[in-house]
C-alpha cells in the first residue's frame, strides 16, 4: 500500500549581536543529472541521404548543445537547448561506393549515424569509334563513383587493351587496333564497365564506306515515370540500319529498315532509388537517355504532443507515377492512410500517454522518418479541496488544479468515497484541452 508523506519544511534563522548575516547557496544541477541522452531518428540512411531528428532527453534545468563530427552531417539551428528537445539534421548523398559512419556529439556522448554506399553506375564518354585502316590507338574515359570496380576487354582479335583492363572509380581505357589488311571496312567492339563500345575500322589504304549515320537528338533526360520519345536517323537512302539498346528497360522500334527514318523509344518507369542511363545505338551513332529516380520529401518532419495525445497529418511530395507507403513504428501511433502514388497526405492519431515518462516514436513515410515526441502524464500531490459530485465522477481541486475522476480511475489505499476536503492524495493523470486533470490513479 502506498502512503502520502507530507512535505516537511525546515527554516533556520541565525542572528548576531551586532547585526545579522544571511547566507544563501545556489546549487547547480549535478553533472550526472545533466548528462543528456539522445536518439537519432533515423540512425541509418540510404546513399541518397535524407534528414532526421536527434531527440534529446534531459532534465528540464539542464542545458545542452550538439555538434557534428563529419562534414556530411549538417545540424539545423538551433543545435542547443534546455531540457527535452530535438535537433534537425541532414545527411548529404554518399558519392562513394563504400559505406560510411559519422557521429553527432552531445556533451560526452557520441551518437553514431551510418550511410549506405552509392550504387555503382558507369558512364563512358564514347560509345563508338570510326578509325583509320592503319595501326592506331584510342581512349575511352570511364566515369564512376569511388570504389566502383570495373573491367575492360576486347571483343575482336585485332583490338588489344593497352592500358586500363581494370580499374576503380573514374579512369580510362586505352586500346590499340592493328592495321586492316583488307580493302573493306571491318567492325568490332569493346566491353568497358559492362557497356558496349562499337569500333569500326576503315579498309586498307583508307577505303571508306558510303554509309554514314547520325541520330538527333544525341541525348535526353526523363523523369521516373514511363517515357516515350523519338529519334531522327539521317543516312543515305540505300543504307540499312537497326536500333540496338544496351539495357532491358529502354526499347527502340524503327520506322524503316534502311535510309532516313525515325526510332520510337520507350523507357519503363524507374522504380529504383537511383537514376539510370541507357543507350540506343544506330550503326555506331549513339543516343543517350538519362532517367531520374523517384524522390520523396515530407512536411513537417516532426511533431510534439502533450500526454493527452491528438491527431495530425504529414504531406508527401513526389512525382506523379511514384508509389509510396507509410507505417507507424510504435503501437501508440495509428495511421488513417497507409500509402499512395504522387503527392499525398498521411493522417495519424497519437494515443494518450498513461505513463509519467515522456516518449518518442516514428512514422516511416516514403522512406523518410517522421518523429513524434509526447510528454508524460502529470503527477500532483496535496490536499483535496472543494469536493463536489458523486462517485464515480468527483470534482475537486489540489493546489488550484481542477480534477475530475471517472469510472476508469483506479484507487490505492482508499476509494472514490474517501475523497473529502483535507485528505492528502497523490494523483497521476492526464490534463485535457479544458485544463481539467483526469486521474488515472489516486493514491491515499
Amino acid at each position: 500500500m502506498k502512503h502520502f508523506a507530507p512535505l516537511l519544511v525546515v527554516a533556520a534563522l541565525t542572528s548576531v549581536a551586532c547585526g545579522s548575516t544571511s547566507t544563501s547557496t545556489n546549487v547547480a544541477p549535478s553533472p550526472a543529472r545533466c548528462d543528456a541522452a539522445a536518439t537519432p531518428n533515423p540512425s541509418a540512411f540510404p546513399a541518397s541521404g535524407g534528414s532526421g531528428n536527434l531527440v534529446v532527453s534531459s532534465a528540464r534545468e539542464c542545458s545542452w548543445s550538439a555538434s557534428s563530427e563529419t562534414a556530411w552531417i549538417l545540424l539545423g539551428a538551433p543545435a542547443n537547448g534546455q531540457g527535452d528537445g530535438s535537433v534537425r539534421y541532414t545527411v548529404a548523398p554518399n558519392p562513394a561506393a563504400t559505406p560510411r559512419r559519422g557521429a553527432v556529439v552531445l556533451g560526452s556522448k557520441s551518437i553514431e549515424i551510418t550511410q549506405e554506399p552509392a550504387t555503382c553506375r558507369f558512364e563512358l564518354d564514347r560509345r563508338s569509334f570510326e578509325l583509320a585502316g592503319s595501326d592506331g590507338t584510342a581512349t575511352v574515359n570511364v566515369a564512376a563513383a569511388g570504389g566502383c570496380v570495373w573491367t575492360a576487354k576486347a571483343g575482336a582479335s585485332w583490338i588489344t587493351i593497352v592500358d586500363g583492363s581494370q580499374g576503380s572509380g573514374a579512369g580510362r581505357v586505352r586500346f590499340r587496333i592493328s592495321a586492316n589488311p583488307a580493302a573493306s571496312p571491318r567492325s568490332g567492339s569493346l566491353e568497358v564497365a559492362g557497356l558496349r563500345v562499337d569500333v569500326r575500322q576503315l579498309g586498307a589504304g583508307g577505303a571508306t564506306s558510303t554509309c554514314t549515320f547520325a541520330v538527333t537528338p544525341a541525348s535526353a533526360d526523363a523523369g521516373p515515370g514511363q517515357t516515350d520519345g523519338s529519334l531522327s536517323v539521317q543516312t543515305d537512302a540505300s543504307c540499312p540500319w537497326t536500333p540496338v539498346s544496351d539495357v532491358s528497360w529502354l526499347t527502340g522500334t524503327a520506322s524503316t529498315s534502311s535510309g532516313p527514318g525515325t526510332v520510337r523509344y520507350e523507357a519503363a518507369a524507374n522504380a529504383g532509388s537511383s537514376s539510370r542511363t541507357g543507350h540506343i545505338t544506330v550503326n555506331g551513332s549513339v543516343f543517350t537517355l538519362r532517367q531520374a529516380a523517384c524522390s520523396y520529401s515530407i512536411d513537417p518532419a516532426s511533431a510534439s504532443y502533450e500526454a493527452r495525445g491528438g491527431t495530425g497529418g504529414i504531406t508527401v511530395q513526389t512525382q506523379a507515377p511514384c508509389a509510396w507507403s507509410a507505417r507507424a513504428n510504435d503501437s501508440w501511433i495509428e495511421l488513417t492512410a497507409a500509402g499512395g502514388t504522387g503527392d499525398g497526405r498521411v493522417g495519424y492519431e497519437v494515443k494518450s500517454n498513461r505513463n509519467l515518462a515522456a516518449r518518442t516514436g516514428t512514422i516511416t513515410v516514403a522512406g523518410q522518418q517522421f518523429s513524434v515526441a509526447q510528454g508524460g502524464a502529470t503527477s500532483i500531490s496535496g490536499l483535496v479541496r472543494s469536493v463536489d459530485g458523486s462517485c464515480p465522477t468527483r470534482r475537486f481541486t489540489i493546489n488550484g488544479q481542477r480534477i475530475r475522476t471517472t469510472s476508469s480511475t483506479e484507487y490505492e489505499g482508499g476509494s472514490c468515497g474517501d475523497l473529502r476536503d483535507g485528505v492528502a492524495v497523490r494523483i497521476k493523470g492526464i490534463v485535457g484541452s479544458d485544463d481539467v486533470l483526469t486521474p488515472i490513479e489516486v493514491d491515499f
